[in-house]
């Protein structure tokens, strides 16, 4: 349904156009209607992903792809991950939107420890840890690749979980850090293909490992060669994760439970809905579905029959709400809200010690 707020702005428009002469108010019909369509058309996309009345064709054999139940996971036992949760922000002060998210995660594991990191702290991890790093680290131009780089580091230093901001936990990841020394998740399978033509791209938004894992020390140690890289997807973003899980992988006979393994988990446990920025473009590219790949026809095929959202399978841990902080331009009225408010026990680093005192 289209939004009044929306629909208003379109009535105003017209009726300042049909206040001029006839040839006008024609032309500026037609320009109030075509944008009308649009906005019809993307609000439509933007609530179902328009994929369901699509000319698609199914072949009658087809399997949808993605998992639709929880693997086995040991009862109890000891953790091989540290019951740890990661987040980072520019300071200590982070946006009231991110509020209710935070909490769902302290909910959840209440007994596990919350740290905050922020500019400053992480500047002082680097430059008393991995002071090689820390020209690279102030040098990079975007907040977004220092954020990447950082949770490498503190992910080798730490371990634990690291989760984006506008990642809700749904449920407790206890069963993960018994199960696996190092676990990373991956886009939902639509989005590198219908991009790129690739499976498996890895997203680095969740990312839960042991202290010292070599994966992690391998993504760290990388860091200075991939920092001229144009793109943040290249440099220090999912590009760069799954292209060195990609070498990790080749390079080492680890099985996804032994000590140094690196487990790819499927999207549905960490993210399960498609980005709605990628729904007009995915529904563009289906719109060609003759001129695509076999792999991208059977992605097409995999949105007609599931739809594009999938969170409601039972199996998540979290839900990503794919704010893109990095390029959101959204204002909110209410300031910032201090992270102790919000998690009394946080912990933010100062140099030598681990701590918010």
């Amino acid at each position: 349904m289209l939004r009044p707020r929306i629909m208003r702005r379109i009535l105003s428009l017209w009726s300042r156009v049909s206040r001029n002469h006839a040839f006008p108010t024609i032309v500026g019909g037609c320009v109030v209607l075509f944008v009308l369509y649009w906005v019809v058309v993307f609000e439509k996309i933007k609530e179902n992903g328009g994929f369901k009345e699509m000319n698609i064709p199914v072949d009658k054999d087809f399997v949808p792809f993605g998992v639709t139940s929880m693997e086995d996971f040991p009862p109890g036992g000891q953790y091989r991950i540290p019951r740890i949760i990661h987040q980072t922000w520019k300071t200590d002060e982070v946006p009231v939107r991110f509020e209710k998210w935070i909490k769902t995660w302290t909910k959840n594991h209440p007994t596990w420890e919350y740290w905050l990191w922020t500019d400053d702290s992480a500047r002082q991890l680097i430059a008393e840890r991995h002071p090689h790093l820390l020209s690279v680290f102030n040098n990079y131009p975007q907040g977004i690749r220092r954020a990447d780089a950082l949770r490498y580091v503190v992910l080798y230093e730490f371990g634990g979980i690291y989760a984006d901001l506008d990642l809700e936990s749904i449920k407790a990841v206890d069963a993960m850090h018994r199960k696996y020394s190092c676990f990373v998740s991956q886009e939902p399978y639509e989005h590198p293909i219908l991009d790129s033509n690739f499976e498996n791209l890895v997203i680095n938004a969740v990312l839960g490992c042991r202290a010292k894992h070599p994966f992690m020390k391998l993504l760290m140690d990388n860091l200075p060669a991939f920092s001229h890289m144009w793109d943040v997807l290249d440099s220090t973003g999912p590009h760069f994760v799954t292209l060195h899980y990609r070498k990790y992988k080749s390079e080492n006979n680890f099985s996804d439970l032994h000590e140094n393994g690196t487990y790819l988990a499927p999207a549905e446990y960490f993210f399960p809905t498609i980005d709605p920025i990628k729904h007009f473009w995915m529904r563009n590219q289906c719109s060609k579905f003759d001129k695509l790949t076999a792999i991208q026809q059977r992605a097409c095929m995999n949105l007609k029959v599931r739809g594009v959202d999938q969170k409601h399978l039972g199996i998540s841990f979290t839900d990503h709400h794919w704010i893109h902080t990095y390029v959101d331009f959204k204002i909110t009225l209410k300031g910032p809200v201090d992270i102790h408010k919000i998690v009394p026990h946080v912990k933010i680093y100062r140099a030598g010690k681990s701590n918010s005192e």
